[in-house]
Parts: structure tokens; sequence; C-alpha cells
């Protein structure tokens, strides 16, 4: 080619400039039929702010209301219990009463078994008082007679008229308790007479005598 020519410019170029200009002409158009203010775009965040507003009351009041009817259970149970508590606390205090009236009840009636047994030791003393024990005196030696006046009988045959000037009053006489002699279990010796003097000067005179002198009946000692 000569210098004289000038350069034509390429398809290609002049395809993408028409396409530009055509796109530029379009969206000047749009803006010109729609155009966008600042009010419309204030208008729509004010209703998509008072919907989202609206979706969070109703969330927030769904949950508010779920935990409204927990608490108010809860609640309940509370108040449940508290009238439990109550009655709990009026049992628990009669039963304080019935039981500090219970151990001044206890208190009062040991002292006066303490006071009872003590009465019946002295009384058990007192009638032991006049109680005398006679050993070695064989069995049978009564032949069936009255122990009372048997004892009685023996005692003013062993002191003499010195100790008693009348045969002893006594009021009981018996063989001690136990197995006779033979028995399995008595070694061979009599069984003791307890005798119940009725008064308990004679039983002194008789025992005092008995202490200083040897007493001998039918031969044994």
């Amino acid at each position: 080619m000569s210098k004289g020519k000038q350069k034509q410019p390429s398809t290609s170029t002049t395809q993408s400039t028409r396409s530009a200009t055509t796109a530029a002409k379009i969206a000047a158009n749009m803006a010109a039929a729609c155009p966008v203010t600042k009010g419309d775009l204030e208008a729509l965040l004010s209703k998509q702010s008072d919907s989202f507003k609206s979706d969070m009351a109703k969330l927030l009041k769904e949950s508010t209301d779920s935990l409204e009817r927990s608490v108010n259970s809860l609640g309940q149970q509370v108040a449940s219990f508290n009238s439990r508590l109550d009655k709990i606390e009026v049992v628990v205090g009669e039963n304080f009463e019935k039981l500090n009236l219970m151990e001044a009840t206890v208190q009062s009636l040991q002292s006066q078994t303490i006071t009872l047994q003590d009465r019946v030791d002295d009384l058990e003393n007192r009638s032991r008082r006049s109680n005398l024990r006679i050993i070695n005196i064989p069995e049978g030696r009564e032949r069936g007679q009255d122990p009372i006046k048997f004892v009685s009988d023996l005692i003013m045959e062993v002191t003499g008229p010195g100790v008693l000037s009348s045969p002893p009053e006594i009021e009981r006489a018996h063989r001690s308790l136990g197995p006779r002699p033979g028995d399995s279990n008595n070694t061979g010796k009599p069984r003791a007479f307890i005798v119940k003097f009725l008064r308990f000067q004679e039983k002194e005179a008789v025992l005092r005598w008995a202490r200083q002198h040897k007493l001998d009946y039918g031969g044994t000692d």
C-alpha cells in the first residue's frame, strides 16, 4: 500500500463501539422513563424497617408468651410447695409441743418411779426386819404340825423361859423353797425355816440369845 492511503478501522472495534452506544441509549431511556428519587428509597427502607419490627415483635411475643406460661407454672408449683411447707411447719410445731409435754411427763414419771422404788426398798427392808432364818432343823420333824405353832414351840423349848415369857407370836413360818433332802439337786442338808415374827422385839431377843448360846434341838446344832 502507498503512503497516501488512510488506515481503515477493523470490523470488531466498530461493532463494540456500536454495542456500547446502544446500551447507553437504553439505560438513558430507562432512567428517563422510571426515575428513582431519594424519597422512594426512604419509603422503601421505612417499609422494610416496619416489616422487620413487626416480625421481631411477633417473635418476641411468642417467646415471652412461652416464658410467661413457664413462669406461671413455676409460680403455681412454688405456691403449692409453700402451702405444704406451712402445713409441715404446723405439724412440726404440734409435734414439738407434744414432745416437750412427753419429756416433762417422762421426767415426772422417772421422779415418781425413784420415789416409789425407795419406798418399796424401805418396805421390803422393814418387812425383813422381823424375819429370822433357822437352819439344821431335820426334815419332817414338824410331823404335819402347823409350821407356825411348831416354830413357836421350838423357840420356847430351845431358849427356855428366860428369854421370852411366852411362846412368840409368829406371823408366817415355812421351809425355804428348794428340793427336799435326797433329791438329785440337794446335798442332804435340811431346808431352812423362814420365820416372820409378829413383833420385832421378840425376834431381836431370840437373835441375841442365839449369838451367845449354842443351839441344840434333838441332837442337832
